[in-house]
């Protein structure tokens, strides 16, 4: 029996701590976005004071941004998921595809042995013939 150990390294994805450490990060930053004092910076003009109206789209655009941000979060995080998983699968079908070659090296090699067998075999048959005649 022919035994045959072979270290394969396959692609690694990405570990659990790293997508929730990415996912923590970009939660975080989402959330960030959702204060109304960063967006009013953003409305503010030179000479004009602030007012209500301007508190009020910073409030708005505060909530969008904070939607987005964590959807975007949630997108990521399924994106890396998705990612190990194809990863997972390719890795497996690698590792079929060599089983399978392996195995048909192993019935080959069989297969030789049986009949290097048979021809000692008849080898000996042959010999034992001629003695008895």
């Amino acid at each position: 029996m022919n035994q045959v150990n072979i270290n394969q390294q396959y692609p690694q994805g990405l570990t659990p701590q790293q997508m929730n450490r990415q996912f923590n990060k970009d939660y975080a930053e989402a959330l960030a976005t959702g204060d109304p004092r960063y967006q009013m910076k953003q409305l503010d003009r030179p000479g004009v004071s602030r007012g209500a109206a301007q508190m009020n789209q910073a409030g708005i655009k505060a909530s969008q941004e904070v939607a987005d941000g964590i959807a975007q979060a949630y997108g990521n995080q399924l994106q890396s998921q998705q990612y190990n998983a194809n990863l997972g699968l390719q890795n497996q079908a690698q590792a079929e595809q060599f089983g399978q070659a392996l195995q048909g090296l192993q019935s080959q090699a069989n297969y030789a042995n049986q009949m290097a067998a048979m021809q000692r075999q008849n080898a000996l048959y042959g010999l034992i013939g001629n003695l008895i005649k």
